[in-house]
């Protein structure tokens, strides 16, 4: 007698979860167009500022500042360039920034950014000494009371570089300029012309 066909009491075979849906990571922020120097020369003249200094009259006591003292021999005598720029315009530096209750090693005569860099013997000096001696916060979430991010580059020999490290570091060589740039950056930037013996 054939037994009758029972049938399968095993549970029936669970079904496969359905996939876990991941999201897609949010946009990044849009990045600044890289920036390049323009094709022509522009003369360093405070006329080519494009905005009058926002920072206040510099004063100083004579007293050093960090590793910067007031001049005694002038052996050692260079010029850079500090260039800073909100929303596009560049904006004029303060004069006479260290030529206040002496002439210190660092020092501005007019409002075209250019840093006289006098010493008794040749000497390294960096931005952040210079920031020290005007009393101005420089780092990329803000310099000197603009907005971060900040943004800094190097044009040495009309060749223009990003640069990403610590800006204190950056040191002050001849005809250098630093240039700072918060917010919107300028279409392009000027090929400074240096004067003559500068």
């Amino acid at each position: 007698m054939l037994a009758a066909c029972g049938g399968d009491s095993s549970s029936p075979a669970a079904s496969d979860p359905p996939p876990t849906q991941v999201d897609p990571p949010p946009p990044s922020a849009p990045q600044p167009p890289p920036l390049a120097l323009a094709d022509s020369h522009t003369d360093l003249v405070p006329a080519t500022i494009g905005s009058p200094p926002g920072w206040p009259t510099w004063s100083g006591t004579g007293q050093p500042v960090g590793d910067i003292v007031c001049l005694t021999n002038i052996n050692y005598h260079i010029h850079a360039l500090v260039s800073i720029y909100k929303d596009g315009v560049r904006q004029g530096l303060p004069d006479n920034i260290g030529r206040s209750g002496c002439t210190y090693e660092l020092h501005t005569h007019d409002v075209t950014g250019v840093v006289h860099i006098e010493a008794s013997a040749p000497t390294k000096f960096t931005l952040g000494q210079f920031f020290a001696l005007w009393r101005q916060p420089l780092a990329g979430s803000g310099t000197a009371g603009l907005a971060g991010p900040i943004r800094f580059y190097i044009i040495d020999r009309e060749t223009l570089t990003p640069y990403t490290g610590d800006p204190g570091e950056i040191e002050l060589t001849a005809q250098r300029e630093i240039v700072i740039v918060s917010g919107t950056p300028p279409a392009t930037l000027p090929r400074y012309r240096w004067p003559e013996g500068i």
